[in-house]
């Protein structure tokens, strides 16, 4: 069974985080996304709506003010910068309360919560929704680190170079050195976050601070934009501008 969810933040970048994390995961299909709370109530009473991803924050109209505002709710969970609001959330009867920034775990961990609040007792339909979790999904992977076999989250990923043979992991936390191909990293990977810019980088594109010309700013490293692959990135990057 498919839950039918919208996503409701008025931080550009917040939402789209909450569209990629949704995208990962099989069984819910995002019928829309609104900045502000106000347009989300008059789609609400035109469309069926199973889970709303709602951040408290917003201008106008809060989150929580539009829970107290709503006669019928579908299930919420409510995301926001800010833990004095948790208890407020409960109140209200949320399923969840994410903290941002929000990982892809925890993330997965709600909408398990939810779906199985809606779905108590129907196992074959939850095992099929296990089964399309796969584990590009998952938001981690293991590699070989010398001696020891090491996690790597998926959002502590600041970008990949290639060393000959081996690549180095850089993450938020440290540099993996692994004995792995751009092609296996690849296949891993989510595409709509991880990309090549270069024979010897592939970058995480939320983690870019600014880009001029031909080189990409990421946690205070310069790397090039190769001829190759330079097209494609931008067609990539216009994608996501505001204007």
């Amino acid at each position: 069974m498919k839950i039918n969810c919208i996503a409701i933040d008025d931080e550009p970048l917040a939402l789209d985080k909450i569209k990629e994390y949704i995208k990962r995961i099989g069984y819910l299909n995002l019928l829309s996304t609104f900045d502000n709370a106000i347009d989300a109530i008059e789609f609400l009473k035109e469309n069926k709506v199973d889970l709303i991803f709602l951040d408290i924050q917003m201008e106008e109209l809060t989150g929580i003010q539009m829970l107290e505002a709503l006669q019928v709710k579908p299930k919420v969970v409510l995301t926001t910068a800010y833990d004095e609001y948790a208890l407020k959330g409960y109140e209200l009867d949320v399923c969840d309360y994410l903290l941002k920034p929000i990982s892809f775990q925890r993330f997965l961990q709600a909408c398990e919560k939810v779906y199985n609040q809606i779905n108590p007792d129907n196992t074959s339909t939850r095992q099929t929704a296990k089964n399309s979790v796969s584990d590009k999904e998952l938001g981690y992977f293991f590699v070989k680190n010398g001696s020891k076999t090491q996690k790597i989250d998926f959002d502590d990923i600041l970008f990949v170079e290639g060393m000959k043979d081996y690549l180095r992991i850089w993450t938020t936390q440290e540099k993996v050195m692994t004995l792995l191909s751009f092609k296996k990293l690849e296949d891993i990977l989510p595409s709509d976050n991880f990309i090549r810019i270069h024979k010897s980088y592939m970058i995480s594109i939320d983690k870019i601070e600014s880009i001029e010309r031909n080189r990409i700013k990421i946690a205070g490293e310069r790397l090039p934009i190769g001829n190759s692959y330079r097209r494609g990135f931008f067609e990539v990057i216009d994608q996501k501008k505001v204007n």
